[in-house]
């Protein structure tokens, strides 16, 4: 084989190191450093279906391919950070975590773990629930337990002074 063609296949799949990450398309893009001193701009970076993520660039890598060994036609395959790795995970666990050491973690035994430094934020409709270090925060709809309305509309039995009163059934 002679140099020229030992060179290109040896540029088809390379470890590169993340420099920049753009997010603002409709494909995300990274500036990469493919050799030392040689950065390749407005690389893609395919992800998963489903799946996003911008990873820090402090330490992040990824293998990128050069498709066809064109390596004018290049993609990058999905990043990881090490530094910011996720570990310690039980067999059959998956998780998604951030740099900040938020995460959700699915367990083999079938329980959601959810963890994060701030709050947690439950979306449905006009309807939230904010669970933070303070307590829950509802916002929009109504409450039930077991079938009784529960929130703001709903009215005790009379009780002494200062003493509420069970909840009247809805």
């Amino acid at each position: 084989m002679d140099k020229e063609t030992a060179d290109a296949l040896r540029g088809m799949i390379r470890r590169v190191t993340l420099k920049s990450v753009n997010d603002d398309g409709e494909m995300q893009t990274a500036s990469v450093e493919v050799a030392d001193g040689i950065v390749r701009e407005d690389v893609e970076v395919a992800q998963p279906y489903g799946f996003g993520s911008n990873p820090p660039v402090d330490g992040a890598l990824g293998i990128m391919v050069a498709i066809g060994g064109d390596q004018g036609d290049a993609v990058i395959l999905p990043t990881g950070n090490p530094s910011a790795r996720m570990g310690k995970l039980p067999k059959g666990a998956v998780g998604v975590s951030n740099a900040s050491g938020d995460k959700i973690v699915v367990m083999p035994n079938g329980t959601i773990e959810i963890s994060a430094a701030s709050n947690i934020v439950l979306k449905r409709g006009g309807c939230s629930l904010t669970i933070s270090g303070d307590g829950f925060a509802f916002a929009g709809g109504t409450i039930t337990h077991d079938g009784v309305v529960i929130d703001k509309t709903h009215k005790h039995v009379s009780a002494p002074p200062g003493v509420p009163g069970v909840p009247l059934g809805g």
